[in-house]
């Protein structure tokens, strides 16, 4: 059964919600502040976020942003309910990577609608991603510099980093530059595995250790090797939606 995880602080508004999701067949548990949903999302993610913004303590950004930072709830669907009406703060909310923004007070239709929208498009991306990781049989690449030559297991390749009409590849201890573009590369690298992160690098998924927000909707991640990549707002939000977001 999906799982919802509501965070609303007023009462009158968490139980009736909380009440209309049950009657439509969700499993839901709910939260009365922004510290214990963040809790509840990282003891046991759920299938999807709904969480209001103007909360004492801990406000629905915040809630957002440290969820975000955390490599098994940043790819939780997240939807902002909330009775902030401004353009400016439905920007702000998407801007910081929520995938949907309802404003109260709501209409049910219209709720369950955005809510089986991301579900959906989750489910997608997830089959995608199983189904090109199944199908893929090769699983390295030729790298050739002068009179070196290597075969890279992809699982081995962490970084493409382009450098004016040549790309810098980081393999085991070698850094081999080669005379190709970093979108030539991108063609031939397995997409389930390799993402755009900037116009100048490609990571390998499996090299991430860890992620945080960084500036203006962007991300920051950490690599296994230590060495950070800053992904841009439009990445970051490719990002996201590619991992079920």
């Amino acid at each position: 059964m999906t799982r919802i995880l509501v965070i609303e602080d007023d009462e009158q508004v968490r139980l009736p919600l909380v009440d209309l999701l049950e009657i439509n067949g969700f499993e839901v548990e709910s939260a009365e502040n922004g510290v214990a949903g963040i809790r509840l999302a990282r003891a046991n993610p759920p299938d999807l976020i709904i969480s209001d913004i103007m909360m004492p303590e801990v406000d629905g950004y915040s809630v957002l942003e440290a969820l975000q930072a955390g490599p098994e709830t940043s790819v939780v669907p997240f939807l902002f309910l909330s009775a902030k009406t401004n353009a400016t703060d439905i920007r702000e909310g998407l801007g910081l990577g929520a995938d949907d923004y309802l404003v109260k007070p709501y209409q049910a239709n219209e709720l369950l609608a955005a809510i089986r929208t991301r579900l959906e498009k989750h489910q997608r991306i997830s089959r995608a991603a199983a189904q090109a990781a199944t199908e893929s049989k090769i699983d390295h690449i030729f790298i050739k510099d002068g009179d070196s030559c290597w075969f890279v297991d992809f699982d081995d390749l962490r970084l493409l980093e382009s450098e004016e009409n040549f790309v810098r590849l980081f393999f085991h201890e070698e850094k081999p530059l080669i005379h190709r573009s970093l979108n030539s590369m991108e063609e031939r690298l397995p997409a389930s595995l390799f993402f755009r992160a900037n116009r100048r690098q490609i990571i390998n998924l499996k090299w991430i250790r860890k992620i945080k927000p960084w500036f203006n909707g962007g991300l920051l991640v950490t690599m296994k090797d230590e060495n950070t990549v800053e992904m841009s707002r439009r990445a970051a939000q490719e990002f996201k939606s590619r991992l079920g977001v």
